[in-house]
């Protein structure tokens, strides 16, 4: 295998198994290998309890692992809905997060977030997005060389069904927009980042055509130059 590794971290509902196909097909198309961030629906749900601590650092042994054994410099992370958030806050900056500071940007060369909801109305229930927007904004790090991708679905649009309206409503104000069935198109692009919009894509499975049910639906958003044969498909060991 040549090439950055690559770490996938899931979403808050998401077991690590449920990645497994995801990853064998994105280890074909990049010539790297994969690893799964071992974040499960239950460290999810003790973060929004007592913080984002454990989990962040399960995303940061991950990374460690994946280097080590890759002997590579930098990783690639790929965060699938509140994973992207998680990848945010694992790359971190100055300001402490939690009472630690994180410092990833370090250890990765490109974030892509797939579904992710960056963007969200100034709402106590979302806090925890605000804050990371707050202490992390935007593409922080781009001037250093860490490159942003953020990916939305356009599958289903919020005037469809009220249950559909409903769930853009808790990270827009009005849901009849756009979006991957769960998370709004407007919602979902980082501001300053390379964006991506994908026609028929949905949040996941469970709804259709999701970011990684299939190669020719990776290959719309992974880069070209990280495939088997790109141009920046190295050896990256130091």
């Amino acid at each position: 295998m040549s090439g950055a590794p690559i770490v996938i971290v899931g979403g808050a509902t998401w077991w690590p198994r449920s990645y497994r196909d995801f990853a064998g097909m994105l280890r074909e198309i990049s010539g790297s290998e994969v690893h799964v961030a071992p974040v499960s629906p239950v460290d999810w749900a003790v973060g929004y309890l007592r913080g984002f601590g454990q989990l962040v650092f399960e995303v940061a042994s991950t990374v460690d692992r994946a280097l080590l054994e890759s002997e590579a410099n930098k990783a690639v992370l790929v965060g699938h809905s509140a994973g992207g958030l998680a990848c945010r806050v694992y790359i971190g900056g100055d300001p402490p997060y939690g009472g630690r500071r994180y410092s990833g940007h370090r250890r990765v060369e490109r974030l892509i977030t797939l579904g992710t909801p960056h963007n969200v109305p100034d709402d106590e229930r979302l806090a925890p997005i605000s804050r990371i927007n707050e202490l992390f904004p935007g593409t922080l790090h781009a001037d250093a060389g860490l490159r942003y991708l953020s990916v939305a679905g356009n599958a289903i649009d919020g005037t469809s069904s009220p249950k559909v309206r409903r769930r853009y409503e808790r990270f827009v104000e009005d849901g009849r927009v756009a979006g991957d069935g769960v998370v709004p198109v407007e919602a979902a692009l980082l501001p300053g980042s390379e964006s991506l919009v994908l026609e028929g894509v949905h949040h996941n499975r469970r709804l259709g055509r999701w970011y990684g049910s299939d190669r020719e639906t990776i290959e719309q958003w992974w880069p070209g130059e990280l495939r088997v044969g790109g141009s920046l498909v190295r050896d990256t060991r130091a």
